[in-house]
């Protein structure tokens, strides 16, 4: 028989709502804002006074499934993937063009290669938005919809910035591809939605930081959350040294060429990591 069960209290950080508790026959159960919108169930917390944080620690995860094409949460963590691996790729051909693992590639489509990259990522983050939108534990039980405004949950702001970031990324390197830019065209049609989407991804891995610790930052570097909140956040932040990194001096010259592309190709790297570490984080076992 199910237990039956009652809302203890809610928990949060600022005006937003991360947590609650809920009192049943069986104990105490916890559920986060992560966990809700990612389907995974309350934890169990025999102290009245234990955080998810500390909860999660009894949390083991399956890491030898990897297919798992029924869970909305797979398909974004696939789609990060492949978005991840072609900015990487490109990345790495355009920072050491004489590299023979990539020479395959000719230089001419290293844009080509961001571009279609970039629309992975866009269609990535636009199902987490969905998930989110549609997983929201300060609105259980509300009409499946493609878009609204869920005001007390951090994890909504993290997957609409990121959303906004990941749009302006379509616009860069679709620029990008345009022949014949001059300096200046190529500092207001690429450069500056570059280092705006930069920004939003820095952004967005903040906000995903606090949805997961309940606070500014915690350090759980046992729980594989915290790796992906930590990944995420690392590759913006190389995101944004590439995106600065990129402007374009007068003379069509790059301000600092090899850390932009490094940059690139770094940050690719940790967002590829993040995504892949997505798909353990669903399969969940008691330890």
């Amino acid at each position: 028989m199910k237990d039956s069960g009652h809302l203890a209290a809610r928990h949060g950080f600022g005006p937003f709502m991360t947590w609650i508790a809920t009192e049943t026959d069986g104990g105490r159960r916890l559920q986060t804002s992560r966990r809700q919108r990612k389907r995974l169930s309350p934890l169990r917390a025999p102290l009245v006074t234990q955080s998810p944080l500390d909860a999660s620690g009894r949390v083991r995860h399956d890491w030898l499934r990897i297919w798992l094409p029924a869970a909305l949460g797979w398909w974004i963590a696939v789609l990060f993937m492949i978005g991840s691996a072609l900015f990487a790729v490109g990345g790495f051909r355009a920072a050491w063009p004489d590299a023979s693992v990539l020479h395959w590639i000719a230089s001419s489509a290293i844009n080509p290669v961001f571009f279609t990259g970039s629309l992975f990522f866009t269609t990535a983050a636009y199902l987490q938005f969905y998930e989110v939108l549609n997983g929201d534990i300060t609105v259980p039980g509300a009409p499946r919809r493609f878009f609204g405004w869920r005001p007390r949950n951090l994890g909504y702001f993290a997957a609409l910035v990121q959303l906004i970031g990941t749009l302006l990324f379509n616009r860069n390197t679709a620029d990008a591809l345009i022949p014949g830019l001059g300096w200046r065209g190529q500092d207001l049609l690429v450069w500056k939605p570059d280092i705006i989407g930069s920004f939003c991804f820095l952004v967005s891995s903040q906000l995903a930081a606090m949805e997961y610790a309940h606070s500014w930052f915690t350090f759980r570097p046992r729980q594989l959350s915290w790796w992906i909140v930590v990944a995420n956040m690392l590759g913006s932040i190389l995101f944004m040294v590439s995106a600065i990194a990129s402007f374009v001096e007068p003379g069509d010259k790059l301000f600092a060429p090899l850390l932009a592309n490094a940059g690139t190709f770094g940050g690719a790297v940790c967002f590829f990591l993040g995504a892949y570490l997505l798909i353990p984080e669903q399969l969940e076992t008691d330890g």
